[in-house]
């Protein structure tokens, strides 16, 4: 049920985010403070249960071990982002050109219909 929420949640952003690169821009170029990480932090842990519960729910062997690993990177990418290192990463992508942030939507489109039909 979460995974479906979660999907409906990145299908509206992934359309927002191609239809209006403009504002993920914007909103990746503002600085975090503290709410804003203890935020990012319930949704890494809210996250991370919905990749395990699917993970367990797989059948076989690799599709178990691919889950982990993706999980592991999902989580380190996200933390990465809101380290101290936060606003040379944001300086790299305020420079990224708005085609860039329109084809980061498609894939933040398709990622939540995959949620979606899990």
């Amino acid at each position: 049920m979460m995974a479906k929420i979660l999907g409906i949640i990145w299908v509206a952003l992934g359309i927002l985010w191609s239809a209006k690169p403009q504002l993920l821009r914007n909103r990746l170029m503002k600085k975090m403070n503290r709410k804003m990480r203890w935020a990012v932090y319930g949704f890494i842990l809210m996250f991370i249960f919905l990749l395990i519960g699917s993970i367990i729910k797989a059948q076989g062997l690799l599709p178990k071990i691919v889950g982990l690993i993706g999980t592991v990177v999902v989580v380190k990418g996200i933390l990465l982002i809101i380290s101290k290192t936060s606003e040379k990463m944001s300086g790299w992508w305020a420079k990224r050109p708005l085609i860039f942030f329109r084809i980061w939507g498609l894939i933040i489109l398709i990622a939540g219909i995959l949620l979606i039909s899990i």
